[in-house]
C-alpha cells in the first residue's frame, strides 16, 4: 500500500500536467519525492530510467528533451511508477525487465532479480567448458529463476546441452517467456524439480545461484529484498548453506567423472562453504573465486580432484 505522501505525490503530479509540465519539471519533483522520502541518493538516475521507460525512448534522448512538453497521460503513469518505487519496490519490478550478460530479461516478482555478481558464475562456466573433452557437454542450470545463467550460457556456448531446473513453476513460466523472447527455447530445457532429483544425464557443468541467506540475517536485508522478492529464492537455514549442501550431498549420482560445479555464495561463506563442499564430498578440488571487489563469490568444485 502506497503511503501518504507517495499518494499526494502521484495527485499532485497528475493536477499539475494540466499545465503541461516539461520532462525536466516532472523529473525534478520526482527526484524531490523520491530522495526527500527515502533518502536516495541515486535519486536523479531512478527518475530518469523511470521516464525513459514511461516514455520509451533511451536516457540519452530523453535527456536531450528536458524541456519538451509531456503529456497528461504519461505524466501520470510516471507518478504511479515513483510512488511505486517510494515504497522501495525495485526499479527491475516496476519496469519489467533487467540486464543480464548483455541480455534484457523480464523479470517480476515471481523471481528474483539478477544480479552483476552472478555474472561471474557464467564466467568461470564458460571458461570451464573450454576445457570440457565431450563434444556436447551437458550444462544443468540448478534454481534457474528467471533462466540468466542458463540463457546466458545457451547464448554463448554452442553444441551444447543445457537444462534448467528450478522447485517454482511460478520462476519456470518467467524462464520460458525469457527463453521465447530471445529466440532460445530450443537450446534449453526447463525442468520442475528439487535441485538435481530426476537427472539421468551426467552434468558436465554444474551451475547455481541457490538461496544463501542466512535465516538471522532475515530481518536485516533491505526492503527492496525482504518485501518484495520471492523468499524461497533468498532465505536457506541457519547458516545459510543448507539448500547448497543439499546441492552437495546429492552431487556424486549425477556429476560426470570430471564434471565441475559453480555455485554462487555469500561474501562471508568462503571458508565455511569450502570447508562443507570438502566435508561432504572426499577428494574433490575446491576453489573459491572473487569478485571484482575481492569478495569471496563463487565455489567451484571440481569432481575429479
Amino acid at each position: 500500500m502506497l503511503d501518504v505522501g507517495a499518494r499526494e505525490w502521484e495527485i499532485g503530479c497528475v493536477v499539475l500536467i494540466s499545465s503541461p509540465e516539461t520532462i525536466q519539471e516532472v523529473l525534478v519533483s520526482a527526484v524531490r519525492a523520491l530522495g526527500a522520502r527515502n533518502g536516495f541518493a541515486s535519486a536523479r538516475l531512478e527518475a530518469e530510467i523511470l521516464l525513459a521507460h514511461t516514455l520509451k525512448i533511451s536516457r540519452a534522448y530523453l535527456l536531450a528533451r528536458l524541456g519538451d512538453p509531456i503529456e497528461r497521460a504519461d505524466a501520470a503513469q510516471f507518478a504511479g511508477m515513483v510512488a511505486r518505487r517510494a515504497q522501495r519496490e525495485p526499479i527491475a519490478y516496476i519496469v519489467g525487465h533487467q540486464e543480464f550478460y548483455g541480455l534484457d530479461l523480464l523479470v517480476d516478482r515471481r523471481v528474483l532479480i539478477p544480479r552483476p555478481e552472478t555474472e561471474h558464475v557464467v564466467e568461470h562456466a564458460l571458461s570451464a567448458l573450454k576445457r570440457t573433452p565431450h563434444a556436447e557437454p551437458v550444462i544443468v542450470d540448478v534454481g534457474t529463476g528467471s533462466g540468466a545463467i542458463a540463457l546466458a550460457m545457451a547464448h554463448k556456448a554452442s553444441r551444447t546441452r543445457i537444462i534448467a531446473t528450478d522447485i517454482s513453476p511460478e520462476a519456470l513460466v518467467v524462464a520460458q517467456m525469457n527463453a521465447a523472447r530471445l529466440n532460445l527455447s530450443e537450446r534449453v530445457e526447463f525442468r520442475k524439480t528439487d535441485l538435481l532429483e530426476g537427472q539421468t544425464e551426467p552434468i558436465d557443468i554444474l551451475t547455481a545461484n541457490l538461496p544463501y541467506i542466512p535465516l538471522e540475517r532475515e530481518a536485516q536485508l533491505p526492503r527492496e529484498i525482504l518485501e518484495y522478492e520471492p523468499r524461497l529464492a533468498t532465505i536457506a537455514g541457519l547458516d545459510g548453506l543448507s539448500v547448497i549442501q543439499r546441492l552437495l550431498k546429492q552431487a556424486p549420482a549425477h556429476m560426470a567423472r570430471a564434471g565441475v560445479m559453480f555455485l554462487e555464495i555469500s561474501e562471508e561463506q568462503g571458508e565455511a562453504a569450502k570447508a562443507l563442499a570438502q566435508a561432504l564430498l572426499p577428494g574433490v578440488r575446491v576453489e573459491v573465486h572473487r569478485d571484482l571487489e575481492e569478495l569471496d563469490r563463487v565455489m567451484e568444485v571440481k569432481m575429479g580432484g
